[in-house]
């Protein structure tokens, strides 16, 4: 049995302005688990909504994999070059345990508290001059002004990426992230060269610290053994940059953008916020609930598994779709209301849930809170020039461009 779905997960047009919220609503209420038809390239596969269904998948790690793909492909996507394939299936979110938590315990030392407690004076420092260099101006792009500054910043120098390489990092963001938009890869060759790209200069940086070992994250990956002795192999260790870059400052970049356009369209609240910043890191995981920077992920079935009175066949894909689970009703009252004193905000699987959690959630709430203060200090009554443009995904719902005026206090607004 197929269902109709409202929507295609693998059009990434269906997610033009973000979460289809509406579509999602109609899932939930008629088809919480619904299967939709698969096709040439696509097998069929299941679209979960509900925070509960989404939650209890993502921590059943007996009866569901995460190595057979992350992701629902686009036919865009799944048609790119083999070799990059290879790579991402080694990606830590393409893994299982116990083989993920070995990896993932390589790097998990630089994202607990007593690390991210000695980042916490660098970024807060890399905000302020970050904030100091707007003076003066009327207007920006929040998005690669602001939104990918700081975040990329932290990145590199956990990773150990030169900071004269920082703007390599934003362009190899858009290039993981915009395989389906014609700005970023206009062709498959152009899609295929960028990404490529990524794993030659991440190759290039793990062989000078194996020549010059360091205390960054760049060395532990070229040096890493595992538990068992071995070393890891070229296609790992690419995996692990090209990952850990990526999506290391994107989730704090959409994040932040999705933030600011959400203030902007709910003044009232940022007012409290800038009266009153203890409130900001409640508000934080609200606006992570409220805006979610990521689309969906992927479980496969590892045998037939009963979900709602649903059979999901072994060998069948699920979409978590996370978007939909924050606004379930059955876990947040009134959902689609954006409430920054909301009591179980961080109750959102924004980040993921189980095993999969992102690594770098603490960082990226941590970069959140501290940009946010920083920014609504100096600008508390910036406004938007226009609505964001949203890079065409089915994967994440990161904003291209985001137009605002900044308004700074003592400024005469222009008639």
């Amino acid at each position: 049995m197929t269902d109709a779905a409202p929507f295609n997960l693998r059009d990434p047009d269906c997610f033009a302005t973000g979460h289809p919220h509406a579509a999602y609503d109609r899932l939930r209420q008629e088809a919480p688990v619904c299967r939709v038809e698969g096709d040439g390239a696509q097998p069929p596969f299941w679209l979960l909504t509900r925070h509960e269904d989404i939650r209890a998948v993502s921590q059943d790690r007996n009866r569901f994999s995460s190595a057979s793909g992350f992701r629902i492909q686009t036919p865009w996507r799944a048609a790119m070059a083999p070799e990059i394939g290879q790579v991402l299936r080694r990606f830590m979110l393409a893994m299982d345990e116990p083989e993920h938590g070995d990896f993932r315990a390589l790097v998990s030392s630089s994202f607990m508290p007593g690390a991210l407690a000695r980042l916490e004076p660098v970024i807060r420092a890399n905000a302020a001059a970050l904030v100091a260099s707007l003076r003066g101006r009327d207007e920006c792009e929040f998005v690669s002004e602001i939104g990918a500054s700081v975040p990329i910043k932290t990145v590199c120098a956990v990773m150990g990426v030169p900071a004269q390489d920082e703007w390599r990092v934003f362009e190899f963001t858009n290039a993981v992230f915009g395989t389906d938009d014609p700005d970023y890869a206009p062709s498959l060759e152009v899609a295929n060269e960028r990404y490529l790209a990524i794993f030659d200069y991440g190759w290039s940086l793990l062989e000078q610290r194996r020549r010059d070992p360091r205390d960054d994250l760049l060395t532990r990956i070229a040096t890493a053994r595992l538990g068992d002795g071995r070393a890891l192999d070229r296609t790992e260790q690419i995996s692990f940059f090209s990952n850990m870059i990526a999506a290391g400052n994107e989730t704090t970049r959409s994040s932040l953008s999705g933030a600011i356009w959400a203030l902007a369209h709910h003044p009232d609240l940022r007012r409290q916020l800038v009266a009153n910043p203890g409130l900001i890191p409640n508000a934080v995981q609200e606006l992570l609930r409220w805006f979610g920077p990521v689309f969906h992920m992927a479980r496969t079935a590892l045998c037939d598994v009963e979900v709602d009175g649903r059979t999901v066949a072994a060998g069948e894909q699920v979409a978590l779709l996370y978007g939909a689970a924050n606004h379930d009703p059955a876990m947040f009252a009134d959902p689609h209301r954006l409430d920054i004193h909301r009591a179980n905000a961080n109750r959102h699987i924004s980040f993921g849930y189980g095993v999969h959690h992102c690594l770098g959630g603490r960082l990226a709430v941590m970069q959140l809170a501290i940009l946010l203060e920083t920014f609504l200090t100096a600008f508390p009554d910036y406004e938007l020039t226009a609505e964001p443009d949203y890079i065409r995904s089915n994967f994440v719902g990161a904003m291209k461009r985001l137009p605002i005026r900044l308004n700074a206090p003592g400024t005469a607004r222009a008639a």
